[in-house]
């Protein structure tokens, strides 16, 4: 394993987004670097007993999961922070070259989710700024009725006064 590719679909199975922050499994840790899993979960239970526990507490959420084959499993969730110090105990320079792959899932997947917010960013202000034009449109549009209400009777009166004076005229000539 000198030269690893990974895709981007890999990364996409590596790493992923929960609650907006990237974080991977222990069952894909055991398969990406070819370990049983009761051996990954039995590093990660050791890292328990060494690792503060605010930063196990940060990094690391055991959870149950179902199987392909329907069995419950319990895995351990983590963060980058926690993929790292797991994996710093792995040697080997197949390990080194997974290290080096998750390392970049991770950064992929963190800069997935900075272009989402950055789009979502983007679109928002957009709209406020088109949800403020318009206000300010609208803003003007009410003005201006407002205005029309207030003259509209003074210029029918003025329109019927003339035409009043003009059908006068008329019928004197």
């Amino acid at each position: 394993m000198d030269e690893l590719t990974i895709t981007e679909s890999d990364f996409q199975q590596m790493v992923m987004a929960d609650d907006g922050r990237p974080v991977t499994t222990s069952l894909k840790v055991a398969k990406y670097f070819k370990k049983r899993h009761d051996n990954v979960m039995r590093a990660i239970r050791q890292l328990k007993k060494d690792c503060p526990e605010e930063f196990w507490l940060l990094n690391f959420e055991e959870r149950d999961s179902v199987d392909a084959r329907g069995k419950r499993r319990t895995i351990f969730e983590m963060t980058k922070d926690g993929f790292v110090m797991l994996v710093m105990g792995f040697t080997g320079k197949a390990a080194t070259t997974m290290k080096i792959a998750y390392i970049k899932a991770f950064n992929w997947m963190a800069e997935q989710l900075r272009s989402l917010a950055m789009s979502y960013n983007l679109r928002r202000n957009e709209l406020m700024l088109e949800y403020r034009q318009e206000k300010g449109i609208a803003s003007l549009a009410g003005k201006t009725l407002r205005r029309w209400q207030d003259r509209k009777p003074e210029l029918e009166g003025e329109i019927l006064s003339i035409e009043r004076d003009g059908q006068y005229a008329l019928l004197l000539s």
